[in-house]
């Protein structure tokens, strides 16, 4: 009897919530609530830092090389003209991308100087394709000289002819370069680990350096100056 009295009584007091117009607007309200919090919470989320897309990374890629050979062309000119060795030395070669000492050449022919630039990219040979010089033309050559490329007061000495002629001197072929050249600038983008390190360091009379860590800008610095090589650039450049 009693169960069926309470039953009864929660009945009527459910009918009654449901009939009150009041339900409505609090449950409404309930609703808006969690709305408004999920809101903010989205809105707190912290954002993202946006990164350029993959279209626009080779474009951004390209400007700073610019940049780069930009700030060495500008530090060459201010060189007194016996400072005629300049040494691209890099930590690795992720950060010395070849179009880096190619653009640098470019400008000063274009500004009137007379460049070799002198490729130690063995792994490579970049710099003999940069300038679409054709494979024969290099293997060809009996004896190792500069090669003219297609602009003028440019010439190269491919990366190829270190090994195929295994005796070379890096100094005896800047030596019988300098008195025919206004600037000679020598690309070795993986200078820290190899192992004529110190006679290609000592072979120059200024270098900047291409890394990214401390660690890597302290041991070619040092080498640099060891070497008696001016350093043009108190801190690291990367391309």
């Amino acid at each position: 009897m009693s169960n069926t009295v309470i039953s009864v009584s929660l009945i009527g007091w459910a009918n009654n919530i449901t009939a009150s117009p009041y339900i409505y607007g609090v449950f409404g309200g309930l609703a808006l609530v969690i709305l408004l919090g999920a809101v903010w919470l989205l809105l707190r989320k912290p954002k993202s830092k946006t990164s350029p897309v993959p279209s626009e990374r080779p474009t951004l890629i390209r400007q700073q090389c610019r940049d780069i050979s930009l700030l060495i062309y500008e530090k060459i000119i201010s060189l007194k003209s016996h400072d005629k060795v300049i040494l691209l030395a890099g930590a690795g070669l992720e950060y010395l991308p070849v179009t880096i000492p190619v653009q640098t050449a470019v400008r000063l022919a274009q500004a009137g100087k007379k460049i070799l630039l002198i490729d130690l990219d063995t792994k490579r040979n970049a710099a003999a394709r940069a300038f679409d010089l054709n494979e024969n033309i290099v293997k060809n050559c009996i004896s190792p000289k500069p090669l003219p490329t297609p602009l003028e007061n440019l010439s190269l000495w491919p990366a190829e002819f270190f090994v195929r002629f295994g005796q070379m001197n890096l100094r005896s072929v800047i030596q019988s370069a300098e008195n025919c050249f206004d600037t000679i600038l020598i690309n070795i983008p993986y200078l820290d680990g190899h192992p004529d390190r110190k006679l290609i360091a000592s072979s120059a009379k200024a270098g900047l350096i291409f890394c990214k860590t401390t660690q890597q800008f302290d041991r070619l610095s040092k080498l640099l100056t060891q070497s008696q090589c001016q350093l043009l650039e108190e801190k690291p450049l990367c391309g």
